[in-house]
């Protein structure tokens, strides 16, 4: 009873330790559940939407009408479900704003009506919440698209477009740039006569859609073909639910394991102060397992009420941060919260489990020893020196440098925790730099140095004569990449796509990481994008073989250069050969780049518009500047706690020695530097350590998000960023030492007198 009274003043001496702990053990536990239950409620919601209204597994657009009656003799021969849809993209107030309508499906990719109902008349329309957000439309508003006034009848989700963007170069959707709408067919065909038919398929494998595509080609002059796994639109929600499942265990582990090592380290002064206590305990009958129950106990009370309080504030946090997911890839609330039991048993059983077994084992040590051991001080009877303080330079310099030299040897384990601390924060400054640099990266290479044409024009059929001055003809095909060096079994996930350029173009500037066009040696063999030179391992010099994806022709050549094209799986060949291994005739194209706009052509299939790409990039760049501050403070937070944690902890443990100096005339400030800046070389070094594994370790991630998405993002660290690092993280430093300052000032003089006596 008495020791168990004893557990909340020993905890209320050290609040402010105890509530630092606590607080990490709070932030642990909310990321995690926080993370985990909005990420889990994201993938039952994009399953369930999936299921429950078909989505696609695949869908083809080809240059020719196909009829009822062929879809109808496909889905006998191949037991595959088929349905036709159109689509057309119109202005909505302004040039700038693009609405994409689509026409109403039965099937396949039907529409999820979140509000109002499905625009069954003529002169109806529903249109995507985000965009009627931005544009603020409510249902029973009319709109005046093209000249005709519609009237929105609901708020529509479509399965295809979880992830809303116009081009499937596009990394972020903005709704205030473009929508989706779903409208009847006679509506549709009232609002544009450039619509464009898209065939979509559900129920076959893998193997299966492949076998179906030859049919197609067989019968048909395929456009484009665009599986489920491939579609960005689709795929950007899986991978988020994928990669943040690293994310939802790494951050609160790491953060974990800072907060078991505090924890020990305070029990262990703990018990060092209290050695003659519980030696005379001992000698007065209690037994080892009864005092090994009062110690645990100090942990399990930090450990209940760290998780319980961070239990709580995940879950509550849950509900935002699912809303925010939910909003961003713009899944409907198909199923509620997903309060996953799992979860919190989890959160709540594995860090007061791994905290008590550690400090079990630190409690250990001291209760072996004899009452009579016990009772005398432990620098006496032990009198261990470091290995350190045997070097020869320990013996030079003055008193003050070598009282801070054996205060930094003699505590490793402090040194050990300052450097992983440190190094968290900084590993998280310097990925929020990387990502932060690597948007604007893109645009200056891949679209301004790069693409030096304004507009991609994409034809619906294949095209020949002479263009306009300045136009440059391409042709673009799908491929199928099938030998490295003569190796097999080359797989890679994502659509890889060969452009057939004449090299002489100046809309496009092959530029390589030493800023050299390699236009020419794509005469001779194949120039390929980062991405996939990535995927792949590719280097200049490797043999690369490539299959036609429409029949069973190969080409075999030496990669010549990979281009700082950090968007898309492609292979850039000379025309000609392009054209010859795809099956065309010669000097034919299906697209060109040109700085003219195009006009108001039938034949056109869509137009890639730079401006608009960059101006999306630009908006993900924007997005980035806040994350970027958000992850700057989230690391001075764990920064300043960690450090100051740790300096209050040195202050307390060297007050007799601080009150000793005070006695002696050494001034508040001259003490902190022997006391407290003591850690300012490993602080300093754990920074310049931090920066090659933190940049190994994004470059190992960005490559995984290459297969994932088949974007590459630049990792680029210059010196600026490196320098702006080290200050952010030399000002945590020097406001924990501020704070630990506060509580030197307050030893007294008669500190020393009253350790001694004890």
């Amino acid at each position: 009873m008495i020791l168990r009274k004893s557990i909340l003043r020993h905890i209320t001496e050290k609040k402010f330790q105890y509530f630092g702990v606590i607080v990490l053990l709070l932030i642990s536990i909310m990321l995690y559940v926080s993370m985990s239950m909005a990420i889990s409620t994201l993938d039952t919601r994009n399953q369930q939407f999936k299921e429950s209204y078909n989505q696609e597994d695949f869908h083809f657009i080809v240059s020719e009408d196909i009829h009822e009656e062929q879809l109808s003799a496909w889905e006998d021969n191949f037991d595959v479900q088929l349905e036709k849809r159109s689509y057309t993209d119109v202005e909505y107030q302004s040039e700038d704003t693009t609405l994409r309508v689509f026409s109403l499906t039965d099937e396949i990719n039907k529409p999820y009506i979140s509000e109002g109902e499905l625009p069954e008349k003529q002169g109806e329309i529903a249109v995507s919440p985000p965009f009627a957000k931005a544009h603020n439309l409510k249902v029973g508003d009319s709109i005046n698209v093209n000249n005709q006034e519609l009237k929105v009848t609901g708020m529509m989700y479509l399965p295809d477009y979880i992830y809303i963007l116009e081009r499937v170069s596009d990394l972020i959707n903005d709704p205030k740039s473009f929508g989706l709408a779903i409208t009847g067919k006679d509506t549709l065909n009232n609002l544009s006569n450039k619509s464009v038919a898209q065939v979509m398929g559900e129920g076959l494998s893998e193997e299966e859609i492949a076998s179906f595509k030859d049919n197609v080609v067989e019968n048909y002059s395929l456009l484009r073909w665009m599986n489920s796994n491939e579609n960005p639109r689709i795929e950007f929600v899986e991978s988020e639910i994928e990669s943040s499942e690293a994310v939802i265990t790494t951050l609160p582990l790491f953060i974990l394991v800072l907060s078991v090592m505090m924890v020990l380290m305070i029990l262990k002064r703990q018990l060092d102060l209290q050695r003659k206590e519980i030696g005379t305990l001992m000698a007065l009958g209690y037994r080892k397992k009864e005092l090994m129950r009062h110690y645990l106990s100090h942990a399990g009370v930090i450990g209940i009420i760290g998780t319980l309080l961070g239990l709580i504030a995940g879950a509550v946090l849950s509900i935002p941060f699912t809303n925010l997911y939910s909003e961003y890839y713009n899944l409907p609330s198909i199923s509620y919260f997903d309060w996953d039991v799992m979860v919190l048993v989890i959160g709540f059983i594995v860090p007061n489990v791994v905290l008590l077994i550690m400090t079990y084992f630190v409690i250990r040590k001291p209760l072996k020893q004899s009452p009579l051991d016990l009772l005398s001080p432990k620098d006496v009877s032990k009198g261990k020196k470091s290995m350190f303080e045997r070097l020869p330079f320990f013996k030079k310099g003055n008193f003050i440098s070598r009282f801070r030299l054996r205060l930094l040897v003699r505590k490793k384990t402090r040194a050990i925790y300052i450097f992983i601390g440190v190094m968290f924060s900084s590993i998280l400054l310097i990925f929020g730099f990387v990502t932060y640099n690597s948007m604007d990266d893109i645009v200056e290479t891949t679209y301004k140095k790069i693409f030096t044409y304004d507009y991609g024009v994409y034809y619906n059929s294949l095209q020949q004569g002479s263009l306009e001055e300045g136009a440059s003809p391409f042709t673009n095909a799908e491929i199928s990449v099938q030998q490295l060096n003569g190796k097999e079994d080359i797989k890679v996930d994502q659509k890889v796509s060969i452009y057939g350029v004449k090299p002489e173009s100046d809309q496009i500037q092959l530029l390589n990481d030493d800023e050299e066009i390699l236009n020419e040696r794509a005469e001779k063999g194949f120039v390929v994008s980062k991405p996939l030179a990535s995927v792949l391992e590719l280097e200049k010099g490797d043999e690369l073989t490539i299959g036609n994806a429409y029949n069973d022709k190969t080409i075999t050549k030496v990669v010549e250069g990979v281009a700082n094209v950090y968007i898309g799986f492609s292979v850039y060949y000379q025309l000609d050969e392009v054209n010859s291994f795809i099956g065309y005739p010669e000097g034919v194209y299906t697209a060109k780049w040109t700085n003219t706009e195009p006009g108001d052509s039938g034949n056109i299939l869509y137009v890639e518009n730079k401006k608009d790409a960059i101006e999306n990039f630009e908006s993900t760049s924007e997005l980035t500047r806040y994350s970027v501050m958000g992850i700057a403070g989230f690391a001075f937070l764990i920064g300043v706690i960690v450090l100051t944690l740790i300096t209050n902890l040195i202050v307390e443990e060297n007050s007799p020695s601080i009150s000793l100096l005070k006695v002696m005339g050494y001034k508040d400030n001259e003490i902190s530097k022997m006391v407290l800046n003591v850690y300012t070389p490993i602080v300093f070094i754990t920074y310049m350590v931090s920066i090659p594994i933190a940049y190994y370790s994004i470059d190992g991630m960005m490559t995984s998000l290459v297969e994932q998405t088949g974007f590459s993002l630049p990792v680029n660290l210059n010196w600026f960023m490196i320098v702006l690092g080290f200050v952010i993280i030399m000002v945590t430093y020097f406001v924990s030492l501020w704070i630990s300052k506060r509580k030197l000032k307050k030893v007294s003089l008669q500190e020393a007198l009253k350790k001694q006596q004890d």
